[in-house]
């Protein structure tokens, strides 16, 4: 079985310390630059996606980013680790993104509004969708994987947007309780119909002038209820 852990994430994106140059040469190699490690999973990513875990091969992983095994192998420990990558890289492009349309002095609508329209826009986008079918399919066989995903990507934002929740709470905008609730309570209502229908090729289901009307209401459901 695939041992994923957090750990080997952290592991392989921290930098590592450099060892003293000896007699003017330089250490063969160098530090793997963050610029580097997301050209490595945009190159491997789809290898992932396009075959499956399984039949994605380390000779495969080298012939598409060069180097060698033994190197694949020291600085992300196997095709294992370099798949934990791929995952914690597409999950933390939509946190750094999430609040990316946001205009903290707009109205909390607007600012609900502009982070349900861009949070859709992200979780709708094929790679994530190809990458949401490869997880859940694997997850009976590779439950660390699954778990590793739920932690970096949907837990992530459900606490992100807690954090606003939270800080619109102590302003008076929004009625006490669980802020994780009351995030995953809003984000569940955005991403239900839109992403099924793409996830089962439905595309028939789903537009911009939907998604659009989804997230104003469930903007106004989440500030105001229902109640008439």
């Amino acid at each position: 079985m695939v041992d994923i852990s957090l750990a080997t994430a952290k592991r392989a994106v921290a930098p590592r310390a450099r060892k003293p140059v000896k007699n003017g040469k330089k250490r063969r190699g160098g530090r793997l630059t963050e610029t580097r490690q997301r050209e490595i999973v945009a190159l491997v990513a789809p290898l992932f996606i396009e075959r499956g875990y399984e039949r994605v091969t380390i000779d495969d992983i080298v012939a598409v980013i060069g180097g060698s095994k033994r190197t694949l192998y020291e600085r992300f420990g196997g095709k294992a680790g370099l798949f934990e990558i791929v995952i914690s890289e597409y999950c933390a492009s939509v946190q750094r993104d999430l609040f990316a349309a946001v205009d903290p002095k707009a109205s909390p609508e607007k600012q609900l509004v502009a982070l349900g329209t861009h949070f859709l826009s992200m979780i709708l986008h094929r790679r994530i969708l190809w990458q949401h079918r490869l997880l859940v399919s694997m997850g009976s066989n590779f439950p660390k994987v699954a778990t590793l995903f739920y932690q970096l990507g949907p837990k992530t934002a459900y606490a992100l947007v807690a954090k606003w929740i939270r800080q619109q709470q102590q302003a008076g905008a929004v009625r006490a309780g669980d802020p994780v609730l009351l995030a995953e309570l809003f984000l569940d209502m955005l991403t239900g119909k839109h992403q099924l229908a793409l996830l089962t090729s439905s595309f028939e289901e789903t537009s911009d002038a939907a998604i659009k009307r989804t997230v104003r209401e469930a903007a106004k459901v989440f500030l105001h209820g229902v109640a008439a």
